[in-house]
């Protein structure tokens, strides 16, 4: 019997460990009153919490301004969402955990997984397994699996027209999440990612298939719809002219977010981008004033490309 999306969804859920309940329970106390839903995702999750990943967070909040103590970061977080956290942790006395944390309004999220969302930074990546935490409430919970839904929805219809009517699952999702990948600051081919992602959970991209195009052919082959390629082509080529810049800003805005946050940025850049710059005392104690020659420096260098 063919299940629903959000009934496929909901078997990724996996138990989280005492590491993950205790790094939750501290965010949550930084954002008292404010926090709606964890979404745990990335190599942290597909590898089973190693305890070397950095654990990779999606928060959830309902306020930003109640959220940020910081009125800049307010700022920065509604204009160019996500706001994202870097935070660490002992856990069981001696065992030190990393993690990165992005904070959105839980409306941005709904509207950031639609159809009306045109960069595909947030439909793109919760389109891929992840796994709601924490909900405040079942109301909650329904509209985070909602829109996960609607993520995968758009996501297919963002890909179906790369092909001439016929696709494998395999090759379906990995050319989407491909064309999603080029689109942000990633040092790994895109390519070899997509497809690493997919083969992992083939089972649940077959499922999903099925929902959408109904059962495949003796060959493996799932009929799709007939579309414009150029249309949807033109569509991707300018989600990558804009998308690596505004992954850039983002990442740039961190330098708000704790103390020794340009270094944060820098890692960041030099790991997605493999640009590192050099930086005065001035410019690493002051990166806010200094950002529009940090961000022309490493454009300069190609980081944003």
């Amino acid at each position: 019997m063919t299940q629903d999306i959000q009934s496929i969804l909901a078997q990724e859920y996996v138990e989280p460990s005492e590491r993950i309940q205790a790094v939750c329970a501290d965010i949550r106390s930084r954002h008292p009153g404010r926090v709606l839903a964890f979404i745990y995702y990335g190599s942290s999750l597909r590898d089973m919490d190693n305890p070397d990943n950095m654990l990779d967070f999606y928060v959830l909040v309902d306020s930003y301004r109640k959220t940020h103590k910081n009125p800049i970061r307010v700022i920065l977080n509604a204009m160019f969402p996500p706001a994202v956290y870097y935070h660490e942790m002992m856990h069981e006395g001696d065992i030190k955990t990393t993690c990165k944390y992005s904070v959105m309004s839980i409306k941005a999220f709904e509207r950031r997984c639609g159809a009306g969302a045109f960069l595909s930074t947030t439909w793109g990546r919760f389109s891929q397994p992840c796994v709601v935490l924490f909900p405040s409430d079942e109301t909650i919970f329904s509209r985070v699996m909602r829109a996960r839904e609607t993520a995968v929805r758009h996501m297919a219809a963002q890909t179906f027209p790369l092909f001439e009517g016929r696709a494998t699952a395999s090759k379906f999702w990995a050319r989407g999440f491909m064309q999603s990948y080029r689109t942000e600051l990633r040092p790994e081919s895109s390519e070899g990612r997509a497809e690493e992602i997919v083969n992992r959970y083939g089972e649940r991209y077959t499922g999903i298939m099925e929902v959408l195009y109904g059962p495949a052919d003796q060959d493996g082959m799932y009929a799709l719809p007939p579309a414009s390629a150029p249309a949807i082509k033109t569509k991707w080529f300018f989600r990558r002219l804009l998308g690596k810049p505004a992954a850039a800003i983002r990442i740039l805005s961190s330098a708000f977010t704790f103390e020794g946050g340009f270094e944060y940025v820098q890692h960041k850049l030099e790991k997605h981008s493999g640009v590192r710059i050099n930086a005065s005392e001035s410019q690493k104690k002051h990166p806010v004033i200094w950002s529009p020659v940090l961000a022309y420096k490493y454009w300069r260098k190609g980081a944003f490309r």
